[in-house]
């Protein structure tokens, strides 16, 4: 006998339960400020694993912190820790998952993540992947779990409650960075649940066989044909965005790029290692000029 495949009718959420999780659920700042047309930008851990450093990365006008998990030695515990710490003052926990696997981009929203980016995400097979992964049904097939940071710990709302708050506010962003990916980027783009496109600047450029050429026609020609991927699938009320990771050293085109394409309205903005390289060497040469003079 074959399986009953006929869709299933869910019945609507009480407004009340609707109003409840919404306000218990923690706010996803960085989609909030790209539905509100803003450039939201993250800061990026590397060395620096402390649980303070969401707060520090607050005030310093950040609107997220995000974890890379496919390119550090970051434990699962610690960016737990670290992502609740983000919960706590306000701003986005982002993770950079290693591959499109369940395992991964589910165990990391459980743990307080809110935005997941997986990188090398070539077709629609594994664009779908990652929605089922990330978000309750009807749209994945992400596994329910009441208690969690996100949803403060709540035990008092419905799955169904719980299931479609969670899924307005937790992100999910595949990566464009083969050439592969390019070809299939409209496909990608248009999975339902697919919150953002995240253009891995170096990579695609190496792929294309242009590693730093980030003034050239053929790099320009590609962020513009994800851009029209991503206004092309945003229907129906829902948006679909376009990031930009390692383009932070050119502001200049960074604001070309989001003046010039309404999509792109999310930025990596710098590591640690880098900004304390910057900082360290400018007030290490200042003292090295003191110490010169005497």
């Amino acid at each position: 006998m074959s399986p009953n495949t006929t869709p299933i009718e869910r019945a609507a959420v009480p407004p009340e339960q609707l109003a409840l999780a919404r306000e218990i659920c923690r706010p996803n700042l960085v989609k909030q400020l790209m539905r509100d047309n803003k450039l939201a930008h993250s800061f990026g851990m590397r060395i620096a694993f402390s649980t303070e450093m969401p707060l520090v990365a607050k005030r310093a006008g950040y609107s997220a912190v995000l974890m890379n998990l496919e390119h550090m030695a970051m434990s699962i515990e610690t960016m737990k820790d670290v992502a609740v710490s983000c919960l706590n003052v306000g701003i986005t926990p982002m993770v950079v998952v290693p591959t499109c696997s369940q395992e991964w981009i589910s165990r990391c929203l459980d743990s307080a993540a809110q935005a997941i980016i997986v990188p090398h995400v070539n077709n629609i097979e594994q664009a779908q992947m990652c929605v089922n992964a990330s978000k309750f049904p009807p749209l994945g097939h992400r596994s329910v779990t009441m208690v969690t940071a996100m949803t403060q710990y709540t035990t008092n709302l419905s799955y169904a409650a719980i299931g479609e708050v969670v899924n307005d506010e937790v992100m999910i962003m595949p990566m464009i960075e083969t050439q592969e990916g390019v070809e299939n980027v409209e496909a990608i783009a248009a999975v339902p649940g697919i919150d953002a496109l995240l253009i891995g600047c170096a990579d695609l450029c190496m792929e294309f066989g242009i590693p730093g050429e980030y003034d050239s026609e053929l790099f320009h020609s590609l962020v513009a044909r994800v851009a029209a991927a991503a206004e092309k699938a945003s229907v129906d009320g829902q948006k679909v965005f376009v990031g930009l990771g390692g383009l932070e050293p050119r502001p200049d085109l960074l604001e070309n790029f989001v003046k010039k394409h309404p999509s792109i309205r999310f930025a990596m903005a710098g590591r640690d290692l880098a900004l304390l390289l910057a900082g360290m060497s400018k007030q290490a040469a200042t003292m090295n000029e003191i110490s010169y003079r005497l």
